[in-house]
């Protein structure tokens, strides 16, 4: 379990300083209590830290090998919910790797209504964009609606039935 943030579009320090934070709140954090910001990230940086991959049952850390019937309290973990809202904003790196989150529970909004809010993953004076969301283990959004626009070469956003992963069926996404 690790804290979220509550910064929004505001930054603390350059690009790097961002990232070694990021990286710092949120390797091997199973549940984010609180909202997930992932701001001004550069298309250099590794965000493998978000995303450990099992691989046939074993994945190696530290020299080590971890398997799922392993102690998972020696190996990495992966995010897989997040209590708050999860913002994606003002990046250019291609892929999200959040494979692994199943569950958004909305308990706080981005502007007041989103659970779920990606804006602006591009740069317009380069071909650096994000691409693919990957969030293909998302099955709940419990409170809270999603909004994903203005990201120029973000595929495949209009093929998930998002009113079937929001619980309110009273929102409609803006895709």
């Amino acid at each position: 379990v690790c804290a979220g943030t509550l910064n929004g579009l505001s930054v603390t320090g350059d690009a790097q300083r961002q990232y070694q934070t990021l990286h710092k709140m949120y390797n091997n954090c199973e549940i984010v209590m609180g909202n997930l910001e992932i701001v001004l990230i550069d298309h250099t940086q590794d965000l493998s830290f978000l995303q450990v991959s099992w691989g046939g049952g074993t994945r190696t850390h530290g020299g080590g090998v971890c398997s799922r019937r392993t102690d998972t309290a020696r190996c990495p973990q992966t995010i897989r919910e997040v209590t708050g809202y999860i913002l994606i904003a003002m990046n250019v790196f291609a892929t999200l790797p959040l494979q692994n989150l199943r569950v958004i529970r909305g308990t706080q909004f981005y502007e007041e209504k989103f659970a779920l809010f990606v804006l602006l993953n591009y740069n317009p004076n380069t071909t650096h964009a994000l691409r693919q969301l990957g969030l293909n283990q998302l099955t709940e959004i419990l409170a809270g609606g999603v909004y994903i626009e203005k990201n120029a070469q973000l595929c495949h956003v209009e093929t998930v039935e998002w009113r079937d992963i929001m619980r309110d069926p009273r929102l409609e996404p803006i895709v």
